[in-house]
């Protein structure tokens, strides 16, 4: 058991590591994205047009596919060998393909469909769909591919692939873009152009590890193997039940869009008779997008490198029905989740201004849309801690088989996210997208905990948990009240001459530095075993039943 926590949080250190270096990556893009089109309509277009391949990607490739997968492929690797596992893969990469070739298809039919009903929706909205769609292609095939290294203890290729999209995205911008036209909207199909490319790249540079690691497959449309059918039978309650996680970042755009008003366009419209303002103005699903982004950096790296190296390890126990490793696993990594969640939700609540002003604030992109892209990243903030849990919990059930517990839940929240967005929108404008966020992620945690608890026996070590979380409470308190200390009194200083960007630097880094100093100290001093689980060789907790 010792052996297995330890190369958890190792390969977890590792893909956290990796992580980091593609999620600032990631950032560079992002700055290069808002400097180049700024917070408004073209860059809302190409959101739009990313967000759907991008949706599908997360759910055939890293979401509900690796989910039922990795359980059945982890089995059979474990209990029939390598070529059983290998011709597994062959089956369900040539099922992927074809399913995911008929998926483009649809998605340029919908897209259309969509813009037919809507005067929000534009033709370069549905121009930048139609070009990214085939993106998705090659990105869920190597998203699954991904999830193989993964199997056989490979993380590092996997968690550094993103770069490469990173790049390109930067390449288009900057590069290719200016070639396509004078007008920002010619120069943003530059970038959806490197963004299919990209896919393309990942896929010739993840085939090769694959072949070092043994991994040898055949494409097949044989669906008629046992394992197979399991995994097409679990794969719809899958994607049902990540909706939570990722339908709701789909309909939240949807409802974006639509509610919107368009450069030069009316102010309302119309709706059983009545006339309705439109509540957002130009920028709105930027803003959105931008603020997620800022979440997503402390989640990728933090929490989702915890959940990817803790599922394989899942998998193996629930395999060998040993369900006391599986309970203690997931208790260990739940405090983990905690532990990393609660102080990066805090800063981003409290220093999210100065860091959005940092980092975007140049080219197009002005103090006004700093205001509004830091207003929603507080209410996602609040949500960080519920995030990183989710992830965990899921995969918990996953590891069991079960798919059916964690779609009932989803099909719930995104029902009560969806009444949350559209009867708050009128009045917190482009902010209720963090608030329903944060509130259906909470309401997920309580519900799944609960439910988890109740499959493996009633038994998931709550009062170790729940000590830990109380110490980590402390901890991220004392870290907060001395962040916002540090920040009030340097935000109402005269900086001189520096530089803009030093003074935002200034008012960033000087408070986090602080409150990391506080966080430590208070959780040394509490005696916390998390920092040794992180920072040195892991033991098992002993108490955690």
């Amino acid at each position: 058991m010792s052996s297995q926590h330890s190369r958890f949080v190792g390969s977890a250190r590792i893909l956290a590591i990796c992580t980091l270096c593609s999620r600032i990556t990631g950032l560079v893009r992002d700055m290069v994205m808002n400097h180049v089109f700024g917070q408004g309509w073209v860059q809302d277009a190409f959101n739009y047009g990313f967000i759907i391949p991008n949706l599908f990607r997360r759910l055939f490739g890293e979401g509900a596919l690796s989910a039922v997968f990795i359980p059945v492929f982890t089995r059979v690797l474990d209990q029939e060998g390598k070529p059983a596992a290998w011709l597994l893969l062959g089956r369900i990469t040539g099922l992927m393909a074809l399913v995911l070739s008929i998926v483009v298809l649809l998605l340029e039919i919908v897209a259309f469909a969509v813009a037919a009903f809507s005067t929000s929706v534009s033709h370069l909205h549905l121009g930048l769909t139609a070009v990214m769609a085939p993106f998705m292609m090659g990105v869920c095939i190597v998203a699954l591919f991904s999830s193989i290294l993964n199997c056989v203890h490979h993380f590092t290729v996997p968690a550094l692939l993103p770069i490469v999209l990173n790049g390109m995205t930067v390449i288009g911008a900057l590069v290719v873009g200016p070639m396509l036209g004078d007008t920002l909207e010619k120069q943003v199909y530059g970038v959806g152009y490197c963004v299919l490319a990209a896919s393309v790249i990942q896929l010739f540079m993840i085939l090769p590890v694959l072949k070092r690691h043994g991994v040898v497959f055949k494409l097949s449309l044989d669906r008629s193997h046992p394992d197979v059918r399991k995994i097409l039978g679990m794969f719809i309650p899958v994607v049902l039940g990540q909706g939570v996680l990722l339908f709701n970042a789909f309909f939240d755009t949807q409802i974006c869009t639509s509610l919107t008003q368009a450069p030069n366009g009316p102010a309302s419209f119309t709706m059983f008779g009545s006339q309705i303002a439109y509540p957002l103005q130009s920028g709105a699903l930027s803003a959105m997008n931008n603020a997620a982004r800022l979440y997503q950096f402390p989640l990728g790296v933090l929490a989702i490198s915890l959940a990817t190296a803790a599922f394989p390890m899942f998998s193996l126990f629930a395999a060998r029905k040993d369900f006391d490793g599986l309970r203690r696993s997931v208790a260990h990594a739940l405090r983990l989740a905690i532990f990393v969640g609660a102080p990066s939700g805090l800063m981003l609540m409290i220093l999210g201004k100065p860091i959005v002003s940092l980092l975007f604030e140049h080219g197009r992109f002005g103090p006004a849309e700093t205001e509004r892209a830091s207003a929603i990243l507080i209410w996602y903030g609040l949500g960080m801690t519920a995030y990183c849990c989710q992830h965990i919990l899921l995969r918990g059930f996953y590891s069991l088989g079960d798919v059916i517990t964690p779609m009932k839940v989803s099909c719930v929240l995104v029902v009560v996210n969806l009444i949350t967005t559209l009867s708050l929108i009128w009045f917190v404008k482009e902010r209720v997208f963090g608030i329903s966020t944060a509130l259906t992620s909470f309401l997920h945690v309580c519900a799944t905990v609960y439910l988890l608890r109740a499959r493996l026996g009633g038994r998931m070590g709550a009062r170790v948990i729940g000590a830990s979380a109380i110490r980590t409470a402390i901890a991220t308190a004392a870290a907060g009240t001395c962040a916002w200390f540090a920040y009030s009194r340097l935000e109402g200083q005269a900086f001189g001459d520096l530089a803009r960007t030093l003074r935002e630097a200034i008012l960033v880094f000087v408070p986090l530095g602080i409150a990391v100093a506080a966080f430590f100290g208070v959780g040394i001093a509490l005696r916390m075993e998390e920092f040794g689980w992180l920072f040195r060789r892991a033991e098992t907790p002993s108490n955690e039943a």
